[in-house]
């Protein structure tokens, strides 16, 4: 999953990179979307962590795709940085209901493994690729569209 969002970044840094060139549509502004739940803060959170850390700890990876890499690699830094402050809420939020951190992330876990599910007769591929295409949108409001 982790590769799967990490190529669905890449790739939506690039999309995102090249509307910034481009003249913006005139299309209806998309609803904004509903504010996430503690467990989503979570999941969504360990995730983004997860994809700020490949980004600082492998340099090599972005380093071979010249600018584009660097800027891809930002994006990912950005994210982990947006996830450690998602995962801070979502801890406070537990912490003043009386849930513990464990379960707090747990539950951030649990959100993202029904994310994650095969539809029936979709392939496990499909589902990776169908499930961090959402989760990206879902955890950083990124329209891959």
């Amino acid at each position: 999953m982790v590769a799967f969002l990490t190529a669905g970044s890449v790739q939506a840094a690039t999309t995102e990179a090249a509307k910034a060139k481009a003249p913006p549509p005139a299309a209806q502004a998309a609803p904004a979307p509903a504010e996430l739940t503690s467990r989503e803060k979570a999941g969504c959170g360990a995730v983004l962590v997860i994809l700020g850390k490949v980004a600082t700890s492998y340099p090599q990876l972005f380093a071979q795709k010249g600018n584009d890499g660097r800027g891809a690699q930002f994006m990912l830094e950005a994210f982990g940085a947006k996830g450690r402050m998602m995962m801070d809420e979502a801890f406070e939020d537990g912490a003043e209901q009386g849930v513990k951190p464990t379960k707090v992330y747990e539950d951030g876990l649990g959100f993202l493994f029904e994310s994650v599910k095969p539809e029936p007769g979709e392939s496990n591929e499909a589902a990776g690729k169908r499930a961090a295409m959402a989760l990206l949108q879902r955890c950083t409001g990124i329209s891959t569209n």
